[in-house]
């Protein structure tokens, strides 16, 4: 008995580390709006490695990317323009990125703080999320201009709202 005790003792901090989840990357709905135009859109090619523990955030993190190429709204032509060099720059930059810094719980979600990389200009930003019954929901909005996509001179900055699901084992 001390022995099958002593064996559980040892295995508490394995069992205390954030937990490794498999993303379904196929059932992976990434969705965006710009607001200058109201494009809508989606982006493919998501792959992540999540380490999420919801007693123990610290011990969290979350690293995704996308693949620029797979970005859609329905308009050949100005999925073609939206990835080129006026844009995107989809063949320079192939991916989007995010590192998660910090994990906080607020209210009924989560709030994730990190780099985001679009181009060659990484910036601080902000996701938040829901995670319940094994898929996570989550929402942001980014100034394309930050970025250096759709600068536009003037006081009005197109924001570009994102929303995401992605289904876990």
């Amino acid at each position: 008995m001390k022995k099958l005790f002593f064996i559980a003792l040892c295995m508490l901090p394995a069992l205390s580390q954030a937990q490794s989840l498999r993303v379904k990357s196929d059932n992976v709905k990434i969705k965006f709006v710009a607001d200058m135009q109201g494009t809508e859109g989606t982006i493919g090619g998501f792959m992540a490695k999540i380490n999420f523990d919801m007693d123990n955030l610290s011990a969290s993190t979350i690293q995704g990317s996308v693949d620029v190429n797979t970005l859609s709204t329905s308009n050949e032509k100005r999925d073609e323009h939206l990835k080129s060099a006026d844009y995107f720059e989809a063949e320079k930059y192939p991916k989007m990125t995010f590192t998660s810094a910090k994990i906080e719980k607020k209210d009924d979600g989560y709030v994730m703080t990190g780099k985001m990389k679009i181009k060659d200009i990484e910036r601080d930003e902000v996701i938040t999320f829901t995670y319940a019954d094994k898929m996570f929901t989550a929402s942001t909005t980014i100034q394309a201009a930050n970025y250096g996509i759709m600068e536009k001179k003037g006081p009005k900055k197109t924001n570009v709202k994102v929303s995401f699901s992605i289904p876990v084992e």
